[in-house]
């Protein structure tokens, strides 16, 4: 993703190519995400926040905002393979 998204804001693709990479770095981040919250929803009937999120960064998608969407869907995919819980329950 980290490459697509180099491509894409350095604009080292003719055309609207930089914009598909953008696009296709966003698509890349954001299915995982989106699959585990929607899993997660019907499993335990509850949304999640990840859900939401993926939900805001699709609109964006639609928007025209690549460059962003692609970055903030690249930190939910990093944050998903992290889990970090930061409570300070055990």
């Amino acid at each position: 993703m980290l490459i697509l998204i180099y491509a894409g804001y350095n604009r080292l693709l003719p055309g609207n190519l930089s914009d598909g990479m953008l696009v296709c770095a966003a698509i890349i981040g954001i299915f995982p995400v989106i699959k585990n919250a929607l899993l997660e929803c019907i499993s335990r009937r509850r949304i999640s926040i990840e859900l939401v999120i993926g939900a805001v960064l699709l609109t964006g998608l639609f928007t025209g905002r690549f460059l962003e969407v692609a970055i903030a869907a690249l930190l939910m995919l990093v944050g998903s393979f992290m889990r970090i819980n930061f409570s300070w329950r055990s």
